[in-house]
């Protein structure tokens, strides 16, 4: 077993299974990747970097490490809603050398809590092949962790280059911005030749912190390691989770060539696979061809000699017959990779993908295609809309002013941003969006699939100067903007524009939807008005008027990626929401999820603590319904009714523990807020969401503890009633010191508890 061997011995082991694995590896047709190393083999080695370790905490949003190298296994793993075992982390062995990423930075530091420590102790020995190696770290402050554990450790500044990384047996590094591919070369050169390497970013959150790249292009680092078959990438995992248990034995099919070698044995017929193998093998090429480049690929060649034929020849997802993981395994495999090709491929070297059929939809072939100018105030970050569309397929180009070009703006086309890759069912490609960079002052460019365009004005360019953007060979779509448009404008000229998503447009909202839809409204006046006022009502309760630098957006989507609808930029509902999204009259109304999803948006930590991420927008919400709509704002859902509500009474009265009913159960922790707001009314809690910018209540709480504290504090100042019988009665713990600073106001109760 390799964890029995000396230093000199794990070094030369490895190379001689790098050399066999490559020499197998050319003997072999391209269609059959070689598979990982005996899993006698892979349990060893994930044994002694789990020895003595059994959980590690979550920190922040981790995402998963792809991995198909012939040395290359996961080390901490958690499964899925559905059972699918998907890596935080992973080793692999490259040269004389060994690798271990995390996928998220937070893991480099030892500092997490249960058994990380260990787990870092043990990971450093493991790379290091030794017991005291010598250790760098690159943006990663535990010099003093590391020393408490007997290692020499140094911190250095980059970049990484020969002279400095042979100082080092291991180096632990953050790699979000370190990103030059010569750094990438020097670091990989270096693991080759028998260095240890330790790394981790939060991949998801690239794009965003380079400026709109791509990880799987632009990051040289990342680029430079996937020689060793594994790599971070820029998807999301992990969601509801706490903590990864250490398992010394994970799925052999987590690896991406193991997977592929499986496929191709079933659809030989020599090894019938199960349902969960199938879903495993999947997710595991899935979450492989997310990290792979746009160009040439062993692995994306590999994947697609094993599936057969390409060129969405096979199934395509519809609404009516969606591609599910158990009865399409093959065809979803193919699509997620043309996909993932299709939007990182070359700018303008694109053909419409068979998909866009049926979403996002074909554009009528006689509709014209135009030249049209558009005004971007650089003030305004985010999607800044040009009522134009993208025929799928279809080459538009984009003209800037060479003062503004390579600045970080871009060209997006498609609005609907949610990735669906995780999901069990695609109703839709997975992936349909596309984004180029404006790094030329003329950018050409298609999507396969089409979709509303947008420039893209980066956050850092507020004060820069406003610019007309050229576009050509675009179709004109359906776009109303209140003040700008009226709607006699709307009802002859702009809801008759052939492109086939609309968009309406005021100060603080824009709704993306069907054009079908859009030609049923006749009042686009009224109801962007109305829209307006919605947002204008949350930003002000919440103190968040200033705040505002763009608008938010809804989205309508045959599928998104989660729930029923979604917060975010934008926020996602369902097609089937979009005519209840453009209705608004005296009788019907825009309903409750969409001023639960805005709600979200304006969700603040100081207000929202454990058990109030579903609650604390519910009530932003129903100040709607009081503020805007001038309706009883105890309509808006039946699980707030009074029969409801008195229920929710009943149930934390028998709950043997308060506290946990409470924040396991959002409805029933909304009658408490509920309560406050018919017995002190809406400015009760005005003042409280103000109060955390007066200075006079003191400093912002921080961690969930204080919050709960502050919430009674505040809230008992403000209403001049002391609260702490009544956070009891609910189950609310809070601090004796918090209670004892309220104790001499008058007690409140309301009736019933």
């Amino acid at each position: 077993m390799l964890m029995n061997l000396r230093s000199s011995e794990l070094k030369h082991t490895n190379q001689i299974l790098m050399k066999a694995a490559f020499f197998l590896f050319l003997t072999v047709s391209i269609s059959l990747v070689q598979a990982q190393m005996p899993p006698e083999l892979v349990t060893a080695e994930r044994t002694k970097i789990l020895s003595k370790v059994q959980s590690v905490p979550k920190s922040g949003s981790p995402g998963p490490i792809a991995i198909w190298g012939n040395i290359a296994f996961p080390i901490l793993s958690a499964p899925d809603k559905e059972g699918v075992e998907i890596a935080v982390a992973s080793a692999a062995g490259y040269g004389k050398g060994r690798i271990i990423l995390f996928g998220h930075n937070s893991f480099l530091d030892g500092g997490l809590g249960g058994d990380h420590a260990q787990l870092m102790e043990n990971c450093v020995k493991w790379v290091g092949a030794k017991d005291k190696p010598r250790l760098g770290l690159l943006s990663v402050n535990a010099i003093s962790f590391y020393d408490q554990h007997g290692f020499r450790t140094e911190k250095f500044e980059g970049p990484m280059v020969a002279k400095t990384l042979k100082d080092y047996d291991v180096i632990i590094a953050n790699i979000q911005g370190i990103t030059d591919p010569a750094e990438g070369s020097a670091l990989a050169q270096w693991i080759k030749e028998g260095g240890g390497f330790i790394g981790g970013m939060t991949g998801w959150a690239f794009s965003q912190t380079s400026g709109g790249k791509e990880l799987s292009v632009s990051h040289g680092v990342n680029q430079a390691l996937m020689a060793a078959g594994i790599a971070i990438t820029d998807m999301s995992a992990f969601d509801q989770l706490t903590a990864f248990t250490a398992r010394p034995i994970l799925p052999r099919l987590m690896n991406a060539s193991e997977a592929v070698n499986a496929i191709k044995k079933q659809a030989s017929g020599t090894a019938p696979l199960t349902p969960e193998d199938v879903k495993q093998s999947s997710n595991a090429i899935q979450i492989a061809l997310a990290a792979q480049p746009p160009d040439r690929s062993n692995l994306r060649d590999a994947v697609t000699a094993a599936l057969g034929a390409t060129g969405g020849s096979g199934p395509l997802p519809t609404q009516e017959a969606p591609l599910t993981q158990a009865a399409h395994a093959s065809a979803r495999i193919r699509l997620g990779m043309e996909t993932r090709v299709l939007r990182l491929a070359a700018s303008e070297a694109v053909t419409a993908h068979p998909a866009h059929v049926a979403f996002p939809g074909q554009t009528p072939a006689d509709s014209p295609r135009i030249t049209q100018e558009i005004p971007i105030n650089p003030a305004i970050p985010g999607w800044t809309s040009t009522g134009l569309y993208a025929a799928a397929g279809e080459t538009v180009t984009i003209t800037v002013p060479p003062s503004h070009a390579d600045k970080g703006y871009a060209v997006r086309i498609g609005c609907h941003s949610d990735t669906l890759y995780h999901l069990d069912t695609w109703q839709r490609a997975p992936d349909i969006t596309k984004s180029t960079p404006l790094t030329a002052p003329v950018t050409k460019t298609a999507s396969a699939f089409g979709g509303l365009i947008y420039i893209e004005v980066p956050s850092r360019a507020a004060e820069s100067a406003a610019m007309t953007v050229i576009i050509s060979g675009a179709v004109s779509s359906p776009f109303f903007v209140l003040g700008k448009d009226d709607d006699a404008k709307w009802n002859t000229e702009l809801k008759k524009r052939p492109g086939i998503w609309a968009e309406m447009a005021c100060e603080n909202l824009i709704i993306s939807f069907p054009s079908s839809v859009a030609r049923n409204v006749n009042n686009p006046t009224e109801l962007m008005t109305f829209w307006q006022k919605v947002v204008a009502a949350q930003d002000e309760i919440t103190n968040q008027t200033a705040e505002r630098k763009r608008p938010e957006r809804i989205v309508a989507d045959v599928q998104i990626s989660a729930g029923y609808m979604h917060s975010g930029y934008p926020i996602m509902i369902p097609t089937s929401a979009a005519p209840e999204m453009v209705t608004f009259s005296r009788l019907k109304f825009p309903g409750w999820g969409f001023y639960h999803e805005i709600g979200h948006n304006h969700q603040r930590g100081d207000f929202t603590f454990d058990g109030t991420g579903e609650v604390t927008n519910n009530v932003i919400g129903m100040y709607c319904y009081h503020e805007v709509l001038k309706k009883d704002w105890l309509i808006g859902h039946p699980a707030i009714s009074e029969e409801a509500r008195k229920e929710n009474l009943q149930k934390i009265k028998r709950a043997p523990i308060k506290w946990q009913a409470w924040k396991s159960d959002p409805f029933l922790a909304l009658t408490t807020y509920i309560q406050l707001m018919q017995e002190f009314g809406w400015d009760s809690w005005h003042q409280y969401l103000h109060s955390f910018a007066d200075s006079s209540f003191g400093p912002a709480p921080k961690g969930d503890d204080e919050r709960r504290d502050q919430f009674l504090i505040r809230y008992s100042k403000i209403t001049q009633k002391n609260l702490g019988p009544f956070f009891d009665a609910w189950g609310i713990p809070v601090s004796a010191e918090a209670k004892a600073e309220v104790s001499k106001l008058e007690p409140w109760m309301p009736k019933g508890m």
